[in-house]
Parts: structure tokens; sequence; C-alpha cells
């Protein structure tokens, strides 16, 4: 596996300063009414520093997005170099969904204004992506391997797994972060393990609609 190569610090600051002048932005108006003059004025920089780095805004707004979903990955994957490295794999889904609700807590503003109407219409679909790949492999793994005795088809349990942790996602960062990554954690770990139903311990106090 080949080393990533190592960004200039000063690289990092002028991304960092272009992507939060894009956030601040994107509180106010929609990204396609966002000009490249408005992000490098909000930012400080200058248009030349802009294009030193980015061909266009589509290239800066694609880059920037890669950028913290590649961050988001080397978050919650597994170290596998770890020297408790089995007893961590035991517990990969509980850890990997702390470790996602810590990064969106370290990125808040970011992910609340990406992920709304307001922000890239590609964020929504390539972060689905990577949480389904990456916080839930191993869980998945686990229902293709079992998929002969399920009740109803794969794709449609795991549709509705991803589709269902990404709405949470959404509606924690829309009470501006009323519980803490470690609440959301547990939380959403025993909803996924036993469903909402016997979580909110309803199973005996509704009437099931058939």
């Amino acid at each position: 596996m080949s080393k990533k190569t190592k960004v200039d610090p000063r690289i990092k600051r002028t991304n960092k300063y272009l992507r939060d002048a894009l956030v601040e932005l994107l509180k106010e108006k929609d990204v396609t009414s966002i000009t490249i003059q408005e992000i490098t004025e909000k930012a400080e920089l200058t248009r030349g520093t802009f294009y030193l780095h980015y061909q266009d805004k589509q290239d800066f707004l694609m880059q920037s997005m890669n950028e913290v979903l590649e961050e988001l990955i080397e978050k919650v994957k597994p170290k596998q170099n770890n020297e408790d490295f089995a007893a961590v794999e035991e517990n990969d889904e509980s850890v990997s969904f702390l470790k996602l609700f810590e990064f969106i807590y370290d990125h808040a503003d970011y992910f609340k204004v990406m992920l709304s109407d307001r922000g890239l219409p590609q964020f929504r679909s390539h972060m689905t992506e990577i949480v389904k790949k990456r916080v839930y492999g191993e869980l998945i793994s686990s229902i293709g391997e079992a998929e002969d005795g399920l009740n109803i088809p794969k794709d449609i349990l795991i549709s509705y797994i991803t589709s269902a942790h990404i709405g949470v996602i959404c509606s924690w960062l829309e009470s501006d972060i009323k519980f803490s990554p470690a609440f959301m954690a547990e939380k959403l770990t025993r909803l996924t393990l036993l469903g909402p139903i016997r979580v909110a311990g309803l199973e005996n106090k509704i009437k099931l609609p058939y």
C-alpha cells in the first residue's frame, strides 16, 4: 500500500480558510449563487491564490468535499496495527459509530450546511456510501453471509439502515448538537442492533398497522 503524499501545511491552511469561507457563505445563500470572488474575500485571500490550487469553483467544491470525506474515512476505519486489534475488532461497529459522531461534531458547521438544501447535491450520496462501506462494513458483510435466511431483500435492509442513520445525523445537526457524540453513538448502536420499536420500549404499547 503506497504512502499518501504529505501536504504542505501552508496549502492545508489555505484550503481550510477557503473551506471555512464557503461554510459561512452557505449559511446565507445557495452554493450555485456563491462566486469565487465572494469565497476569496470571505477567506481574506486573493483570486490568484485560489487559482494556484483550483481550476474553478466546481473543482474547489469537489476537492473540498473529497478532502473532508477522506478525513472522515481515516477517522472511522479500524486501526489494524493496534496491539489489541483482536479486542478492537469485536467492537468495530460501536467504535466506528463514536468516531463518526466525534468527527462530525468537530466539523459540525461544514456537515450542517453541506447536508442541507444549500450544499452540494452529491455530498449526501457520497457520505451515504462512506457510512455504508466504512462504518457499517462488518454489519453489511454479516448480512450478506446470512442473506438466505433474511425475511426481506438485503438491498432494502441496507438502504433502510444507512438512510435512517444519515437522517439521524441530519436531525442531530439541525438540533444544534443537542446530544453528545457518545450519547448518539450508543443510541444508534442500539437502534441498529435491536430496532427502533424495541429500543423505544414500544413493543407492547403500539398497534401494528396490519
